[in-house]
């Protein structure tokens, strides 16, 4: 048998999510998936129960402590219930699965970028799982201002981890590049 991917294994859980993000259920889902965000209450037990049934068994952790691969699917899962909160269009895209934060991000940039510059660097820069967690929502936050913003979430639970596999320096060159693209095609339209 062919080993799924947190990438696969994340596609799965949000397409069906994302196609069916109207019903009642799914609204309550996400609810609850954006309550678990900053506190371990029922709505964090109920959220983790979900995501479970889409975990390989492998994957699960044991005892208290989520694995590396529960985590990084909740935050990813959370992070998007957060974006698709009183959005009628899809925030979801699958489309590219090269596609990371850092271009969905670069969006953000405008002529007078220093102070998203910053935040982004503040991010990749994160010294923890946790720190990172929190500039994540942050940005995910300034990306539900915009109608346009998609991410893919799918790709994000990926970076997420390799970060706690403790490859961090890769997802901060991968984002990096994926942000900066812009600064490279203004100037090169410019001349």
């Amino acid at each position: 048998m062919m080993e799924q991917s947190i990438y696969q294994d994340v596609s799965r859980i949000l397409s069906k999510i994302d196609t069916t993000r109207d019903t009642p259920d799914t609204k309550a889902l996400l609810a609850q998936l954006r309550n678990s965000i900053v506190s371990k209450n029922i709505n964090y037990v109920c959220s983790l129960g979900y995501l479970v049934s889409y975990i390989p068994e492998e994957q699960l952790g044991s005892g208290e402590k989520l694995s590396h691969y529960e985590k990084a699917i909740l935050v990813a899962v959370q992070m998007y219930a957060l974006h698709q909160q009183s959005k009628s269009n899809s925030v979801l895209t699958l489309d590219n699965k090269y596609y990371n934060l850092g271009d969905s991000l670069r969006m953000l940039r405008s002529e007078d970028s220093k102070s998203i510059d910053r935040r982004f660097n503040i991010m990749i820069t994160s010294r923890n799982f946790s720190q990172l967690q929190n500039q994540l929502r942050q940005f995910v936050k300034l990306l539900k201002a915009r109608s346009d913003a998609k991410v893919n979430y799918a790709k994000l639970a990926d970076d997420l981890y390799w970060f706690l596999r403790g490859l961090k320096d890769n997802l901060k060159v991968a984002w990096s590049r994926s942000y900066y693209k812009a600064t490279k095609e203004h100037s090169e339209g410019e001349n």
